[in-house]
């Protein structure tokens, strides 16, 4: 798993194919909430006056954020949930796409009675939701984290690299997607090619802390694990957080892809970080 661990997309893919039974017995089902005419497997915790919602990477269910969690939950309320047709959430017949992914979150809310000021936590392509999510509700969000998060700059950045190597990314990629996941995949590679996120809105300026991965393959297997790319990733994320007055990034070389996994107490950290930023604005 670490070989790919460089890679935004590709890591999670290797997740969702390698350890979606692991989460599972993590999370069981019986963590599930009625929202509409569906079942979402989903477990909350703890108690404070923000509400920490985990978003999970591409694949993957709530299990993910197994050694994040109940951490947090000794300073605030967490959420934690699985999409539909991840864990033990029941599928939807409709597209699996940004908006209708965020749009369900908010059905979730409201089932759970879930109150702002939310905090979003988001890892991989969890970090494009928290974004959709945190657009579309900039008065409900009083912080964020983003793990290793995915950016829309990132595949058309390494085209500019080298176009033969990250087309050939790209396919390995794919071939690695289990079939239940092929259809969300068709959905978000548009997106990840575009250079341009795909919902209008301002993101809100609240204290945000990216974790960016930069750990090094020695014999990088993908373009992805090459120095420029990685060099690419933390340039990205660094830039992205131009936008906030209170923002700061978090360099590891220690984990992969998948810091809640290999270094769970950076993103503890980092989530307390900005509870306390986000208490100090509220005073």
């Amino acid at each position: 798993m670490n070989r790919i661990g460089c890679g935004l997309v590709a890591a999670t893919f290797t997740l969702a194919a390698a350890g979606m039974v692991h989460a599972q017995a993590v999370a069981p089902a019986t963590d599930r909430i009625a929202v509409g005419n569906y079942q979402v497997q989903m477990a909350m915790a703890g108690s404070g006056t923000y509400t920490v919602i985990f978003e999970s990477g591409f694949g993957t269910g709530m299990g993910t954020w197994r050694k994040v969690a109940p951490e947090v939950a000794k300073v605030a309320r967490t959420v934690t949930y699985s999409r539909a047709g991840h864990g033990a959430s029941d599928p939807r017949p409709e597209p699996r796409t940004l908006l209708q992914s965020s749009e369900e979150l908010d059905q979730l809310v409201a089932a759970a009675r879930l109150r702002p000021p939310f905090i979003l936590v988001g890892h991989s392509y969890g970090g494009l939701l928290a974004r959709a999510f945190a657009v579309r509700h900039p008065d409900w969000i009083a912080g964020m984290v983003l793990v290793d998060p995915a950016d829309e700059r990132f595949n058309p950045g390494l085209r500019k690299l080298d176009a033969g190597r990250a087309a050939a990314d790209d396919k390995q990629f794919a071939a690695i997607v289990p079939a239940k996941f092929q259809p969300e995949l068709q959905q978000l590679q548009p997106v990840l090619d575009s250079g341009t996120f795909p919902l209008l809105g301002k993101l809100p300026d609240v204290p945000v802390v990216v974790l960016t991965s930069v750990q090094q393959a020695e014999k990088p297997e993908f373009f992805l694990e090459t120095p420029q790319a990685v060099a690419l990733k933390r340039s990205l994320h660094a830039d992205f957080l131009r936008q906030f007055s209170d923002g700061s990034q978090v360099t590891t070389d220690k984990s992969g892809h998948n810091i809640q996994m290999e270094q769970p107490a950076l993103v503890i950290a980092a989530v307390e970080k900005v509870i306390g930023a986000a208490d100090k604005r509220r005073r």
